[in-house]
């Protein structure tokens, strides 16, 4: 009981304290303030505008908001009465009252929040500063079980102690879990979004982007809405597309001589090109005013299916005359319902499977599964992954490339396949000569990549991975082991060792000779000989003669096939007798007959006495 005791009280003692600091905030506060009819706030990536003032019998008043989403062009429109609020994203807004209600000009006062972000979690030692955006908190030192931090954010500073627990301060939220002379175990978040803008004068913004299905070569139709989210009226509104980036031209590096200059150049290719102008008017927008503008593009034959930028430029003029410019970006994909589609239908290897150190042959067969004739069609076939091909330049040769080591290699320069066309739902065939290393049995990638091209010259590629299986062969060979005496007979052994791929499975044993009576007669079993390993089997020579010499013994020996069947070689074998074993007779075993008969009848006579 008091072990359990001082273990708890050292779980105690151990563990930073958290009170205060267990519960950490789901938002923080970006904004608190008052908004009009037509204004809007920009948080983040959000814009927040004030659509209109609703009055009703059963909540009154309702502010009815819009609020966007600037990465997509989604928004969503809902109201909020007094004490409400609404969460979307990573934003969250409450109204908190309206202020001036039965006046003609309204006001709603609103907090936006946004979640949190993590600037710091760690141990903070002395003038650590941690910087999120415009803000900046420092740790300047520690006293008295407390942290004395700095707060700075666009000209303002504050000073601070805080001890162990939680702490807002300035819209950042300070968790002290533990405090040391020297350093402090803490986490500091602060809104994900931190700055804000009001938006007030002629503001105009893309609403959404809409396009029919987009196809390689073929016209297709986009639709761009703008709105002027401002309180002024917008003028002279332009929208502009562009399916490629500015031409940048930039001076350039100097390099090692001081007189030469490399201009630098950065151009894409567009992927559409304009059927009645890339240039839209909408006249002149009032705020909160809304237009849809249509435009008619067709692609470019040449391109493969994939996402391509659009680049819309929206211009428009202020009641003060003021030009003002908002680019924007849209992913636009590109579908090809026409287009070759080329695989391997069937792969297979002769012989299969294939022995280790051998030359076999690869059968592919290709076929074209796509809706047009795919052209150029190249197969190439190799023993090691391919990698994503990078240029690269070097002024001096290096050797000692880094190689892979491949088992599976082509025999002569030839490993792939060239096929001039392939029409839709056709099979072609070809073969390529490879070779496998003396390897173990095992199944050996080989990596396939075709490459071809449609009728427009687009270019498509494909991988796959085929297994080439690699079975190797036991390969038994016979020595003489061990010979000794034992009980005036010579024996010795018959070592059988496997120098192939794959062991060998029921290998017995049998031996004859013509000089040599041996025991036992007929096959020993051995059992199963691994790859690279060796048994034996032992026998004796029943010789009661036998002079010093060599003596040739026939050795058989039988093994278990792949195919089920059994598999038997001979091999005659040397046995070295080194000195001569002299016959002995039987004298020694009548002798000892004789004095056995005789202790035998003492002990009757002995008995029968008494």
């Amino acid at each position: 009981m008091k072990k359990m005791l001082v273990f708890l009280l050292l779980i105690v003692l151990i563990s930073p304290p958290m009170a205060g600091a267990s519960v950490e905030p789901s938002f923080l506060k970006t904004f608190q303030g008052s908004l009009g009819l037509g204004e809007s706030i920009i948080v983040g990536n959000y814009t927040l505008t004030v659509v209109n003032f609703l009055y009703n019998a059963q909540s009154w008043p309702v502010v009815l908001f819009r609020l966007r989403d600037n990465r997509n062009f989604t928004s969503v429109t809902f109201s909020l009465s007094e004490g409400q609020d609404y969460t979307y994203g990573n934003v969250r807004v409450d109204l908190d009252y309206v202020s001036d209600a039965d006046s003609k000009n309204p006001r709603a006062l609103i907090s936006v929040y946004s979640k949190p972000a993590t600037v710091f979690y760690g141990t903070a030692h002395a003038n650590s500063t941690f910087i999120y955006g415009p803000l900046q908190l420092s740790v300047l030192g520690f006293d008295n079980g407390t942290v004395f931090m700095r707060y700075y954010r666009d000209g303002f500073t504050d000073y601070a102690y805080f001890g162990v627990g939680g702490h807002y301060w300035h819209g950042a939220d300070v968790i002290v879990y533990n405090v040391t002379n020297s350093s402090a175990r803490m986490k500091i978040l602060v809104p994900k979004y931190l700055r804000y803008s009001i938006v007030r004068g002629t503001v105009v913004v893309i609403d959404n982007v809409s396009f029919s299905k987009v196809e390689v070569g073929a016209p297709f139709q986009l639709n761009v809405t703008v709105s002027n989210i401002g309180d002024t009226s917008a003028r002279y509104v332009k929208v502009y597309l562009y399916s490629k980036p500015r031409v940048q031209e930039e001076s350039g590096e100097k390099t090692l001589l001081p007189t030469v200059t490399i201009p630098t150049v950065s151009q894409e290719l567009p992927f559409a090109s304009y059927m009645q102008g890339p240039v839209g008017y909408t006249g002149p927008l009032p705020p909160g005013g809304i237009k849809t503008l249509h435009f008619t593009l067709i692609t470019s034959k040449a391109l493969k299916p994939d996402v391509y930028p659009l680049y819309i430029e929206v211009e428009y003029c202020d009641e003060n005359g003021v030009v003002k410019k908002e680019e924007f970006q849209v992913g636009i994909p590109v579908n090809n319902d026409r287009s070759p589609k080329v695989s391997i239908t069937d792969f297979r290897t002769d012989p299969n499977p294939v022995p280790p150190g051998s030359n076999f042959t690869v059968v592919v067969k290709v076929t074209n599964t796509g809706n047009a004739p795919a052209m150029h069609v190249r197969v190439q076939l190799m023993g090691s992954k391919p990698t994503e091909e990078k240029q690269t330049y070097q002024l001096f040769p290096t050797g000692g490339g880094n190689n892979q080591e491949v088992d599976l290699y082509p025999v002569g320069r030839q490993s792939g396949l060239y096929f001039n066309e392939i029409g839709v739902n056709q099979t072609v065939s070809g073969e390529l000569t490879f070779a496998v290393k003396d390897v173990s049995s095992n199944v050996y990638p080989l990596y396939a990549v075709i490459t071809y091209e449609d009728e427009n010259g687009v270019t498509y590629k494909e991988q796959a991975t085929f297994g080439v299986r690699v079975m190797g062969r036991p390969r038994l060979k016979v020595y003489v082991g061990n010979v000794w005496v034992s009980n005036g007979r010579y024996n010795f052994e018959v070592d059988v060792a496997n120098d192939g791929k794959a062991a060998a499975r029921g290998v017995t044993v049998e031996v004859s000779s013509r000089e040599l009576s041996l025991f036992p007669l007929g096959e020993k079993y051995v059992g199963s000989v691994e790859s690279l390993d060796y048994d034996s089997a032992n026998f004796m020579i029943l010789n009661g003669t036998l002079k010093a010499g060599t003596y040739p013994v026939n050795v058989r020996v039988t093994y278990l096939a792949d195919n089920g069947s059994f598999v038997s070689f001979n091999k005659t074998i040397t046995v070295q007798i080194p000195a001569n074993l002299k016959n002995r007779g039987r004298y020694e075993y009548y002798y000892a007959g004789a004095i056995a008969l005789i202790l035998l009848f003492i002990l009757l006579w002995r008995a029968r006495r008494g």
